[in-house]
């Protein structure tokens, strides 16, 4: 069991690390129209194209919190392993080259006036119907495809410890592990989990009935080395994190939990492309993307003895999918 949880852990960190390699090999691409214009115009093109990327990674991190809204008692203790899955909406596919334009140095427009949406990192689109880019009406740029790839995995490994007052602390952790050319990917978080039923009188007699307030942080970091023509410790860093504030309620039967959940959270992200580039000099992009808003998600978990397995379906500007196992004491 523990031999095939590595083995699972290792396959979706390395494909969400294919993610980010595949961030890292379209980012070089906008190295090109910088070449043509100036440095600003491969971070304009960078920014829209890798913002579903972005956005949904700060997204991952704030999932897979709980798998009940019940507290443990003093030193109740379970173990979790999950994936959250983050997906981008068909809106967040494509961007108008339109609305990037105004944004870049004077001399640029599109070969195609017709022609303006290109594909963002999460979208596809075939070479012929991408748009061309031109500076100073020669034609220099093809703006890039997508993966096509509109879904990020995120691994989460969790124990929470039952503390008084009604109280659970949980703690997540995944260290940093090299994925070969995927570069390198780790994390941590950590949460509160309050029960409220001695505050709500018709909770407080019902025993089924659950209610609790969760607070959560969850940080990661992340490296892949890059090579774009000459230069020096060429590498793509990515930051990110998330803050989720959350109302608990649910049902605790034996074997079942069901439960749901609604509140608020933040997110950031960075991309930020580091090292020293001929021609353009150091550290050439660096991105920054911030978003905050309410969501809501319900699941359920179904527990024989120590073993558990449970899911839930979040609802948001970004939907993500969560599903994991775990072992719970007491």
């Amino acid at each position: 069991m523990k031999t095939m949880k590595k083995v699972v852990l290792l396959m979706v960190l390395s494909l969400m690390g294919w993610n980010i390699t595949y961030s890292q090999e379209q980012i070089t691409d906008f190295l090109h129209a910088a070449e043509q214009g100036v440095k600003q115009d491969a971070s304009v093109l960078a920014d829209a194209y890798l913002k579903p990327y972005g956005d949904m990674l700060g997204k991952t991190l704030n999932g897979g919190w709980y798998n009940t809204a019940k507290v443990h008692g003093i030193l109740g203790f379970d173990l979790t392993f999950g994936v959250n899955m983050a997906m981008v909406p068909t809106s967040k596919q494509t961007v108008d080259m339109n609305s990037l334009l105004p944004k870049m140095s004077d001399g640029w427009s599109l070969q195609n006036s017709a022609n303006n949406i290109a594909p963002t990192v999460a979208g596809e689109m075939a070479e012929a119907n991408r748009p061309v880019l031109e500076y100073n009406n020669v034609e220099t740029f093809t703006m890039p495809n997508g993966s096509g790839f509109d879904k990020m995995p995120m691994p989460i490994l969790q124990a929470s410890v039952g503390l008084p007052f009604h109280t659970d602390i949980s703690l997540r952790y995944v260290p940093k592990m090299s994925l070969g050319d995927a570069g390198k990917i780790g994390l941590y978080g950590f949460a509160l989990k309050h029960s409220l039923k001695d505050y709500i009188p018709f909770v407080k007699r019902l025993p089924a009935l659950q209610a609790s307030l969760l607070l959560g942080y969850t940080n990661l970091s992340g490296e892949v080395d890059v090579d774009y023509m000459n230069g020096d410790d060429q590498k793509l860093e990515i930051g990110a994190g998330g803050f989720t504030s959350r109302l608990l309620v649910g049902v605790n039967i034996p074997v079942l939990a069901v439960y749901a959940g609604m509140g608020y959270g933040s997110t950031n992200s960075d991309f930020d492309l580091t090292g020293s580039y001929a021609g353009l000099g150091d550290d050439p992009i660096s991105l920054s993307y911030k978003n905050t808003g309410f969501d809501f998600n319900a699941g359920m978990r179904i527990r024989l003895g120590f073993f558990s397995i449970h899911g839930d379906y979040t609802i948001g500007d970004y939907s993500m999918l969560t599903a994991g196992v775990g072992f719970n004491f007491r």
